[in-house]
């Protein structure tokens, strides 16, 4: 099963539940919350421009889901700002979604905040069990579940692939995103293990993915994100 069947998979059997748990069944259109760092607008519709939660609704509906007949979206975007997540967190609750399809990192630990009841679905989540947001990856417990790439076990692998690449290479550029709340100790495991010399670099919000530069990045001979 491939990442795109798995979300979806997931998102209904998350819908499921909390059908299975009313009184009485129900023909009503779901709300589907989307919480990501991209532009509201990118996520509206049912073609939006975003590709990831334009694949989730072509997915749904070839699974016979319609949109705008059995379910409908509810996206909210951070605009590359990260300090907007708790207040778009909390206006998805008091909308009362169903369920919640989130980006990991600083999404999630705001709707973490905001919400125990609704289902949160983790696009790609860096680490949730080291970020609080479950249990375990074996017994999440609590309403959120979803993929994790678990960037820091990934990281010497990633870094074995990059001399293969690029053999000799340093300086390296490590690059890190505030935003994301692992992705400095990421960033501190992959400068200590990388081949040669490395320095970090802090590059702006995801939207707007304002990069580094200089004379130090210039003179890098291989990027590591």
């Amino acid at each position: 099963m491939d990442r795109r069947a798995f979300i979806e998979n997931v998102v209904l059997g998350a819908l499921a539940a909390r059908e299975g748990a009313r009184a009485q069944p129900s023909s009503r259109v779901y709300r589907i919350g989307i919480l990501g760092h991209g532009l509201s607008s990118d996520f509206s519709g049912p073609r939006p421009l975003n590709p990831a939660v334009n694949a989730l609704i072509v997915g749904l509906g070839e699974l016979g889901y319609v949109y705008g007949e059995h379910f409908v979206t509810e996206p909210r975007g951070s605009g590359g700002k990260a300090a907007r997540f708790p207040a778009l967190a909390a206006e998805l609750v008091t909308l009362h979604v169903d369920v919640i399809v989130a980006a990991g990192g600083t999404p999630c630990a705001a709707l973490k905040h905001a919400t125990a009841t609704i289902p949160i679905v983790m696009a790609a989540g860096a680490d949730p069990e080291a970020e609080g947001l479950v249990q375990s990856l074996a017994h999440p417990g609590g309403n959120f579940t979803g993929l994790s790439h678990r960037m820091i076990e990934t990281t010497g692998k990633r870094l074995e692939l990059l001399k293969e690449l690029v053999p000799g290479a340093a300086p390296i550029a490590v690059l890190w995103d505030p935003s994301i709340a692992l992705s400095w100790r990421d960033a501190e495991v992959a400068a200590s293990a990388g081949p040669g010399s490395s320095c970090r670099f802090k590059f702006g919000g995801q939207a707007s993915f304002n990069w580094p530069s200089g004379k130090r990045l210039t003179r890098a001979r291989a990027v590591f994100w």
